[in-house]
């Protein structure tokens, strides 16, 4: 009896049902092929960490530096307050930003912002 040929759902190619594998990562039936380049990439990114962390920097503190700089600028940039307002054509609430009077139209209906 012949083995029934599907795609695998990570790269596409036909292979045997009866050597796929469940792939818990990526919660998908994949093939030999994929989970062999897994495997290689992990190793790859191992290496490039050990890497980084002989260079004096590891990518840990690396992450951490662009997450507090992004959190600096964040709580830097003052913060509006934002109008409540109905659209008068199909009743939906949202907020409005009176400084940039935007949004200009109703998110849900497309209706024109007349006044706030």
């Amino acid at each position: 009896m012949q083995d029934v040929m599907v795609p695998c759902k990570k790269c596409g190619n036909k292979v045997p049902a009866s050597s796929l594998k469940l792939d818990l990562d990526e919660k998908k039936m994949i093939c030999i092929d994929c989970i062999k380049n897994k495997g290689i990439r992990k190793e790859i990114q191992q290496d490039i960490f050990h890497m980084s962390e002989t260079h004096g920097v590891s990518e840990h503190t690396q992450k951490s530096k662009i997450f507090d700089e992004r959190e600096e600028k964040a709580t830097e940039e003052p913060k509006t307050s934002k109008i409540s307002h109905k659209c008068t054509s199909c009743g939906y609430k949202f907020k409005i930003d009176p400084e940039t009077k935007k949004p200009r139209n109703c998110p849900y209906c497309n209706a024109r912002v007349l006044s706030f």
